[in-house]
């Protein structure tokens, strides 16, 4: 960690409660009619007396701010130290002592800092998956985490976000939010006097089990209709090989159509945001188009790398911009 993103210790000030909490109120007047939020056992949160864990699903980069502007209480989020670059935000989350991680790294300075605030009787909240979904469904959990959980000896509270996924998949811009509705609802995972007795696996099933949340089915199970004429829009971001032609880089998108620039296979995403049902999609979710294409894949790259002198690149494309963050270095 960086010397000069060191984080305070002791409580937040009263200055920086006042900071916390008039983002707080902006950020809840802003998000919560723009995503149509609703929270479900929300007393639970409230009522939980810190010091404790806080978790999530992790679907979109708004996660810790809508879920911060609807409670009472100041948390200390684990973030990517890549959002400090930014003058203004690296003053503000100084103040409210962010805690910066730098991410796809183990960080010792990070599980020390986060055991100190826990001492304090802070709340830390943290993101298991380490980053936002893919396919609208749970991605591996760092597996430090349960050990983290171990050290802590705090309860684990758990705020899993439903419908977030499908209102702005990571694979879209930050400005196309197809609107439909947001839920969060609270859950208690693990209670501190449970800790000691739950090995690192009871551990890392609780939060596997309970943070866990399919976006689709959750959609199909209580449909909302999508407020966006771009459901498709930069869908190739993501599904990289034509499932019909299994062609790379073919798939080009526009509103809500996807059409293969190889073989003209071509579909579109419903005013709900689900897939075609007929028998010419070869897949019932993002998910399962995800699992496919990983070992399609495989299979491609070995046949690639079985070739003796290729005449041709597997994949290719010109004028990338490179970039790397610090802690890489």
């Amino acid at each position: 960690m960086k010397k000069d993103i060191q984080v305070k210790d002791g409580r937040p000030g009263r200055y920086s409660r006042f900071l916390w909490h008039l983002g707080q109120f902006v950020a809840r007047n802003i998000y919560n009619p723009k995503l149509n939020i609703k929270l479900e056992n929300w007393d639970l949160l409230e009522k939980t007396p810190a010091p404790f864990l806080l978790v999530g699903n992790h679907v979109t980069n708004f996660d810790p701010v809508i879920t911060s502007s609807n409670q009472s209480r100041l948390i200390h989020w684990v973030a990517n130290d890549a959002v400090f670059r930014h003058p203004a935000l690296r003053w503000a989350f100084r103040h409210i002592q962010v805690i910066p991680k730098t991410k796809g790294m183990s960080d010792l300075d990070t599980v020390r800092i986060m055991h100190k605030k826990v001492r304090e009787g802070g709340i830390v909240g943290l993101y298991p998956e380490g980053q936002t979904s893919w396919d609208g469904v749970n991605q591996p959990m760092v597996p430090a985490t349960p050990k983290l959980v171990k050290l802590l000896k705090v309860p684990v509270v758990a705020v899993v976000i439903k419908g977030g996924y499908i209102s702005q998949p990571r694979w879209t811009w930050t400005k196309d939010l197809r609107k439909s509705r947001v839920v969060l609802e609270a859950r208690i995972l693990i209670q501190k006097d449970e800790i000691k007795k739950l090995s690192l696996h009871e551990i890392e099933e609780r939060l596997n089990t309970g943070l866990y949340n399919d976006d689709f089915q959750f959609q199909r199970e209580n449909p909302v209709k999508l407020k966006s004429e771009k459901r498709a829009e930069t869908l190739e971001l993501f599904t990289y090989i034509c499932p019909k032609c299994n062609t790379m880089d073919a798939l080009k998108s526009g509103g809500n159509d996807v059409k293969c620039q190889s073989c003209g296979w071509e579909f579109s995403i419903d005013e709900y945001g689900e897939f075609p049902g007929d028998s010419d999609f070869p897949f019932k979710s993002l998910h399962q188009w995800n699992l496919w294409q990983r070992k399609e894949t495989t299979r491609l790259t070995a046949e690639y790398l079985a070739q003796e002198n290729p005449e041709q690149p597997l994949l290719a494309n010109e004028k990338l911009t490179i970039l790397t963050g610090k802690g890489l270095v």
